[in-house]
């Protein structure tokens, strides 16, 4: 019987046949093949006969670089992106304005003034409008007259915005005045003002026609014509009131026999 050494591996206690030569190689440093453990194989010799029963899968190897154990992976970081982004305000948003130069005083006083010389021009001018639709202002809409030497009269409207008459002949009449004298006639007429507000008096357009119909004369009456003395021309008609005209006139030799009446806007007196 022959008789071989054995080494024994101190971390898995793990026994494994060695021969002279893996002792001389590393001076007895050897590596188990198991565990991949480094030790001196010296320090844990034994003799066993060469019939012993040993691992023959178990070898030693001279001890090389121990090879890297194999890393867990990592987990996950988070990655930096750096400090987080600011949160914008309105003010980023919109910036403020830059400051703008100061206004003249003087500027700003001589942009007042034409703000109101305008508003004057256009009371003066629309006066009779202004009157009309804002009642309350009809006295100050007076003294600013006064100032300028004008009148606030009544609107010269025939016909309302939806095209109906806001004027119109009530009754007429034309009849001889004195038998005496048959070229002498009266003309007798009844305007009323459906207006809701006061309305300037109206021209008067008289027409005078043979039995044919056709115009032997005509004429256009203004306010101061045919309204009695006394009486205000430029105060209009009131709101829904009714005046009554007459006028007598000379036809001479026409002799009519019939007329037509109309109503025609009158210039401002």
């Amino acid at each position: 019987m022959t008789t071989g050494m054995v080494t024994k591996c101190p971390a898995c206690d793990t026994v494994f046949r060695v021969t002279p030569d893996q002792l001389l190689a590393r001076d007895g440093k050897v590596r188990c093949g198991r565990c991949m453990t480094v030790f001196d194989a010296a320090k844990a010799l034994a003799r066993v006969a060469e019939e012993a029963q040993v691992p023959a899968s178990l070898v030693l190897e001279p001890p090389g670089p121990v090879p890297a154990a194999p890393r867990a992976p990592e987990e996950p970081r988070e990655k930096d992106y750096g400090p987080a982004p600011r949160q914008l305000s309105l003010d980023d948003l919109y910036p403020p304005e830059e400051p703008r130069p100061p206004v003249s005083r003087w500027w700003a006083a001589a942009s007042v003034m034409m703000v109101f010389l305008l508003a004057g021009q256009a009371a003066y001018f629309y006066r009779a409008d202004l009157a009309t639709q804002y009642p309350g202002l009809k006295p100050h809409l007076v003294q600013l007259c006064q100032a300028l030497r004008c009148k606030v009269l009544p609107p010269q409207r025939l016909y309302g915005e939806n095209g109906a008459k806001q004027i119109t002949i009530e009754a007429s009449d034309l009849e001889i005045d004195d038998p005496a004298r048959p070229g002498i006639i009266r003309l007798t007429a009844t305007l009323r003002n459906y207006a809701r507000h006061d309305l300037a008096y109206p021209a008067v357009d008289l027409v005078l026609t043979n039995t044919k119909e056709h115009t032997l004369a005509r004429r256009i009456f203004l306010p101061q014509d045919y309204l009695e003395r006394g009486r205000d021309v430029a105060a209009g008609i009131a709101a829904s009131a009714e005046v009554t005209i007459r006028l007598v006139l000379d036809t001479g030799e026409l002799n009519p026999a019939g007329f037509r009446l109309d109503l025609l806007p009158a210039p401002q007196p």
